[in-house]
């Protein structure tokens, strides 16, 4: 990425800066989060191991959130793993997605 700007258009290009504990913090922060809303829709990412999870696999999660849950997109980006590594993205996706909802 040329200079110091940042695109925080991919999510999953973000995730891929993570290690492979700090995702699977997150997918069960997302996984937890979708749980709770009750969204039968959320179920396709039930079968997903938060252990292995890829940065793929969290964007899509990512995404739904972003469309159908801005309370749990809002409550992955406040956790502390997302505050601290992807913290200008983790502002960003807060105050694009969800303090505008």
């Amino acid at each position: 990425m040329a200079g110091s700007q940042v695109s925080y258009e991919n999510p999953e290009t973000m995730y891929a800066q993570l290690t492979p504990e700090q995702r699977a913090a997150l997918a069960q922060e997302f996984m937890q989060g979708f749980k709770e809303s009750g969204d039968p829709k959320a179920q396709q990412f039930a079968s997903i191991d938060p252990n292995t999870a890829t940065p793929k696999q969290l964007a899509v999660m990512h995404q739904h959130a972003r469309d159908e849950h801005p309370g749990v997109l809002g409550r992955v980006m406040r956790h502390p793993i997302a505050t601290a590594v992807l913290g200008g993205f983790a502002a960003y996706e807060i105050d694009k997605h969800v303090m505008k909802k």
